[in-house]
């Protein structure tokens, strides 16, 4: 089963912003034991959270934004899927939500239509590990538990077996304390797990061939309207560069570093808290089409990677990431659009940052340089959209980073106490038992 992104935008009303911030504020704080919602109690759901957007402090020239409130989830299956059970199992809570937003009806399908109308999705989706639904990662923790409790009341006897005895003990174990177990088999990769690299590969090569076809045409390999065709088309490009180069050239970044130490006391003051994080970052998209539209090209790029060649765990050398999405929040007329991005992660929100920065600071690059804090202490000073600059200012970026972070009302982790790779780690024990592998390390990750 495929995991989806629901990104729920809706307007709140002003008059019942505070209200919404008091219900929600005391949920988020006691996410697990709190009287008004057990996310818990939801099978499909991994991630979730709740926040508030406001428009603090808009650029200079635009309109300040409405409030807005943003309902992302991570979940098997469909969003419909999820709001219907919220609807039945908590309808209280659903209610009470967006009654403080615009468009509320006290109708359940209509308001669930209307929720599922304003779902924005994302422009760019990671998962960690696709196909991994919760009850199979849940599943997987448990048979890893029981393997251990085994082996630890049957150690003296087991280290003489060879591998593959060990290995029929563990079965037939398993068997008798769960028997459904042989029926319990592990997911099987989806297409693009499967066939994802060799996908982006002829993707790679026939973007190659095109692009040498287009250069030989310019030169003369062609004539008539095909040349005219190469010739603009090389003249876009280059246009493209030149007007990007212009654009960067343009940029005021103050040369002191900022820290805003009112957001970094309140983002600190709930992370950490368990080996998983959450972070949620708004910023503004630099003003005109043309930052528009480039930065969503290199967001379908960056989903085309996470799609085809991110599956298993590793975002290009990242391997703390769960889930991760990149979505554009169109402004009205005379606002800005925003750039949301959300993270589920393992660990510190330093090592998280110093991560992205070793390891994908072009596509990091790629994508902020294109966004701005609506003040002169933006994103740090960038070359050709990725090539210098950037994110590799590891201090500068981190500041932008930092500042551009918001606290959300409501974060919910089915899983908080796995990593990555603890849940690739039991994926492996898992199909150890159903397939033909390398004994010896096999039983290494038990």
């Amino acid at each position: 089963m495929d995991q989806k992104p629901m990104t729920i935008v809706s307007e709140i009303i002003p008059e019942r912003l505070q209200e919404l911030s008091d219900f929600l504020l005391p949920i988020g704080n006691d996410i697990k034991n709190n009287q008004s919602i057990n996310f818990a109690e939801y099978s499909m759901l991994h991630y979730c959270c709740l926040i508030i957007i406001e428009d603090e402090n808009p650029p200079q020239g635009s309109l300040k934004a409405q409030p807005v409130l943003v309902f992302e989830a991570n979940i098997d299956g469909e969003p419909q899927a999820f709001l219907s059970a919220l609807f039945r199992h908590n309808p209280d809570f659903m209610h009470k939500v967006y009654s403080c937003c615009r468009n509320y009806t006290a109708d359940v399908p209509a308001l669930l239509a209307s929720l599922l109308s304003r779902d924005r999705g994302a422009n760019a989706f990671y998962v960690g590990k696709p196909g991994q639904t919760r009850e199979l990662i849940e599943y997987q923790r448990k048979l890893r538990q029981d393997i251990e409790i085994y082996i630890n009341a049957n150690r003296p006897a087991l280290v003489e077996l060879p591998p593959a005895q060990i290995k029929a003990k563990l079965i037939e174990h398993l068997t008798s304390i769960n028997p459904d177990f042989n029926n319990r088999k592990p997911a099987e990769p989806g297409f693009f797990v499967k066939n994802g690299a060799k996908i982006f590969n002829v993707i790679k090569l026939t973007a190659g061939l095109l692009s040498i076809v287009l250069i030989a045409a310019t030169l003369g390999w062609a004539e008539g309207f095909w040349r005219l065709l190469a010739l603009a088309a090389v003249g876009f490009v280059i246009y493209v560069l030149v007007y990007l180069r212009w654009l960067e050239s343009h940029d005021i970044q103050d040369e002191r570093l900022h820290w805003e130490s009112s957001t970094i006391a309140e983002l600190q003051e709930i992370e950490d808290r368990q080996p998983q994080n959450h972070l949620s970052s708004i910023i503004y998209v630099k003003p005109g089409q043309f930052r528009l539209k480039l930065l969503a090209l290199v967001l379908f790029f960056i989903n085309v990677v996470a799609r085809l060649v991110a599956t298993q765990g590793n975002l290009s050398g990242i391997v703390t990431i769960h889930f991760a999405r990149w979505l554009i929040l169109p402004g009205k007329p005379d606002e800005r659009a925003r750039l949301l991005f959300f993270s589920n992660y393992d660990g510190s929100w330093e090592n998280y940052l110093g991560e992205f920065i070793d390891h994908a600071s072009d596509g990091l690059t790629a994508v902020w340089s294109n966004t701005e804090s609506g003040t002169n202490r933006g994103f740090p000073n960038t070359q050709w959209l990725a090539l210098i600059g950037g994110a590799r200012d590891e201090q500068r970026f981190k500041a932008f980073a930092r500042n551009s972070q918001r606290r959300e009302m409501v974060w919910y982790s089915a899983y908080p106490d796995l990593s990555v790779k603890n849940i690739s780690n039991n994926q492996k024990i898992h199909e150890g038992l159903f397939e033909d592998v390398d004994l010896s390390v096999w039983l290494k990750r038990l």
